[in-house]
């Protein structure tokens, strides 16, 4: 008996190669567009044999939030190896930029409304603890150190954001702009620890 190709990929399906397409699958026409039954042309399979690998829409764009979080972890964490203070803050703003650039679409997943947030959360926890290490290595720490990592990823976040969706096309002197927002948000943490409560 000849196998169809089509029925040769449809065999080779696992949880692991649904999710991989669901992430091509956002990064070439975001996570917006996203379906199950997207998902499934992609694979050349049907819907409801996507159900044997994962549970369902909500699932698989999970697991596009957290992945894409731990992927970015991994990238700042590296970013910010050897460094401290200011430096090593800059560095890890920088970081955030290029993966919002390098992967703009699941950038945007992972800061959507998380699907799972205790998982998400977890998933964040490489780049909370680079921030955190980068914050306390100015001299901060106790209980200003979450509040002002927030800061500065918001600050951060306002910029990339708008660039990765391409608010910004056409306008000359990005860089400069950005380099303005990372001086405002390392010297507003830089400054936290001389300023009194």
């Amino acid at each position: 008996m000849v196998t169809s190709p089509a029925t040769e990929r449809r065999g080779r399906l696992d949880r692991e190669t649904v999710v991989l397409a669901a992430e091509a699958l956002v990064d070439r026409d975001g996570y917006d567009a996203l379906s199950m039954t997207s998902l499934a042309a992609e694979l050349d399979s049907r819907v409801s044999s996507l159900y044997n690998h994962v549970g369902g829409l909500d699932d698989v764009r999970a697991e596009i939030q957290t992945r894409a979080m731990h992927l970015m972890g991994r990238q700042v964490q590296r970013a910010a190896m050897g460094r401290t203070g200011a430096d090593g803050l800059a560095a890890l703003c920088h970081e955030l930029r290029r993966f919002a650039l390098d992967y703009p679409r699941r950038y945007a997943a992972m800061t959507h409304r998380a699907i799972e947030p205790d998982s998400l959360l977890e998933a964040a926890g490489e780049v909370i603890e680079a921030v955190g290490v980068m914050v306390r290595s100015t001299g901060l720490g106790g209980d200003r150190v979450i509040p002002t990592g927030m800061a500065i990823f918001s600050a951060i976040h306002g910029f990339v954001s708008l660039e990765a969706i391409g608010y910004f096309d056409g306008i000359d002197g990005l860089e400069a702009v950005y380099e303005q927002v990372v001086r405002g948000a390392v010297t507003s943490a830089v400054l936290e620890v001389t300023t009194p409560r």
